[in-house]
């Protein structure tokens, strides 16, 4: 039997708005779904799809080292000049991280370590460059040695200073690339060792001594099975919620995910933070602009906020990273004598974006051969909004060691 033309359209209409409504429906059904899916992918749990990824990443990563070169030695030190700093690199290492001893804990939490080697990949680094490439930079262990005593009595700092001269133990020094890095032994600190063990526990010095087939830590992180937007969050570092480097509560905060996997469904205006051991705190994040990555995935580009660099006086929360308290570098720069002290004997050292990047001038100033670059120089960190992955990184960092005359000592 044949519908009527007004039946035929009653239909149609009555159809359509069925589907309508049924799409609408549909919709946040379907988006409950994909969540759902996403969540069930992305959460840490021995048997998710992305637990392989988090617990050794197959993903390349890459240790790319630079040195500056001091050329004019002698003008610097004897004659006050500024120092002249050829930049030479990279030297680059293949990294592997690997997390092990994992226990998952009831609070929806789970423990880990995370072991790293490094490996000298010849071919990758810069053309012509060896890991026995001589250097002259800093001395460490002079540095070292007159910054755990320059509050001594003048008669102990020049007691040190006569031994330094016994054992050839200069401000400045010429040492192979791979021994700055990953270490070398100095006979002075044979001596102290023997002196004072607490202190000077060993005769072997490096900018990276600790740091090859070594884990940095227990971290004990969120698995989002709990809450999702808790993923990869951590809990605890080295069983505390709070660090004891900085001298405000804010300051020894731990915040954010460790740079590996973090929440999804991230809104733009999403603040970021991943803690870095590396210089004991927890680094913010902006949203800066879209990126593709090299298969093609949409990602958002995430950037450390000025504000993070600013001094004290610039912006009052920065006021915690002061050590000791008042004592406050200039914009950019971030003292991490007494976090990586046991490392560095007390070195005084401080970090900051390669060649000074958005630093105070007058350290860019007080040397000659840097040229900041946001485009080169700038910490990245590109991640899939939806599922919170970090897919591509790039965590740029100077080690910068502090020099200034010390009293009583020539």
């Amino acid at each position: 039997m044949a519908c009527k033309p007004k039946t035929r359209i009653a239909v149609a209409c009555g159809v359509g708005w069925f589907l309508l409504i049924l799409g609408a429906c549909l919709i946040p059904i379907l988006e409950w779904v994909v969540k759902k899916k996403v969540e069930r992918t992305v959460i840490i749990r021995t048997d998710s799809p992305v637990y392989a990824f988090w617990q050794d990443p197959p993903v390349p990563i890459y240790l790319q080292l630079y040195m500056f070169n001091v050329t004019n030695p002698i003008e610097f030190i004897q004659e006050g000049k500024r120092p002249f700093l050829q930049e030479v690199g990279p030297y680059t290492y293949s990294e592997r991280r690997v997390k092990y001893d994992i226990k998952f804990n009831p609070n929806g939490t789970v423990t880990y370590r995370q072991n790293r080697t490094f490996q000298f990949i010849l071919e990758k680094s810069g053309k012509g460059l060896s890991e026995d490439d001589i250097y002259c930079t800093a001395n460490p262990v002079y540095w070292s040695l007159y910054n755990a005593l320059k509050y001594e009595y003048p008669l102990v700092r020049e007691t040190i200073y006569i031994a330094t001269q016994l054992f050839d133990e200069h401000p400045l020094m010429y040492r192979p690339f791979k021994e700055l890095i990953w270490g070398y032994h100095d006979p002075l600190l044979n001596v102290t060792k023997a002196i004072d063990p607490k202190w000077f526990y060993t005769d072997f010095i490096g900018f990276f001594m600790n740091k090859n087939n070594t884990n940095d830590g227990v971290y004990t992180v969120f698995t989002g099975e709990t809450d999702i937007m808790k993923l990869g969050t951590i809990d605890k570092y080295n069983g505390s919620s709070y660090l004891n480097f900085w001298s405000t509560v804010w300051a020894n905060m731990i915040n954010g995910t460790d740079g590996t996997l973090g929440p999804p469904y991230l809104p733009k205006d999403t603040v970021t933070h991943v803690f870095s051991s590396d210089i004991c705190r927890s680094v913010p994040g902006m949203y800066s602009r879209d990126v593709s990555s090299s298969q093609g995935i949409k990602l958002w580009r995430f950037i450390g906020p000025t504000s993070s660099l600013q001094n004290a006086t610039e912006n009052p929360d920065n006021a915690g990273f002061c050590t000791p308290k008042d004592n406050c570098l200039g914009a950019g720069l971030n003292n991490i004598t007494n976090c990586q002290g046991v490392d560095f004997f007390n070195l005084p050292s401080a970090t900051s974006l390669p060649h000074f990047l958005h630093a105070d001038p007058r350290y860019l100033h007080a040397v000659v051969g840097l040229s900041p670059n946001e485009k080169l120089h700038e910490t990245t960190l590109d991640i899939e909004p939806y599922t919170g992955l970090v897919l591509q990184a790039n965590k740029r960092l100077q080690v910068n060691v502090h020099l200034e005359p010390i009293a009583n000592v020539p």
